[in-house]
């Protein structure tokens, strides 16, 4: 997984590409310390070049999920498409996130 975090109005834009696999777990921590940081009102995660997401890369979401909730804050997955957006789709995940 390749990622660059940035600050939006008030929003971490964090852009995820490549593949989210149990191998990105050891350094999800740092992601989410960024997100946190950086997204005062919320936070938008693209996946528009996420080309594969397995189980651990969909609980790392929601980890995120439940650090960006915690303090109330609102969380948007974005341009989520292809294999990516049918896997979260199968898992749920349009039931915990707004899927753009």
């Amino acid at each position: 997984m390749h990622y660059e975090v940035k600050q939006g109005a008030g929003r971490a834009e964090v852009a995820l590409s490549g593949q989210l696999t149990f191998t990105d777990a050891p350094k999800f921590p740092q992601v989410l310390e960024q997100i946190v940081s950086r997204g005062k009102d919320g936070c938008d995660i693209n996946l528009g070049n996420l080309e594969f997401i397995d189980s651990t890369g969909m609980s790392l979401l929601v980890y995120v999920y439940d650090a960006v909730r915690a303090d109330r804050l609102d969380i948007t997955l974005r341009n989520v498409k292809g294999a990516v957006r049918d896997a979260l789709c199968r898992a749920g995940f349009d039931t915990l996130f707004s899927l753009g």
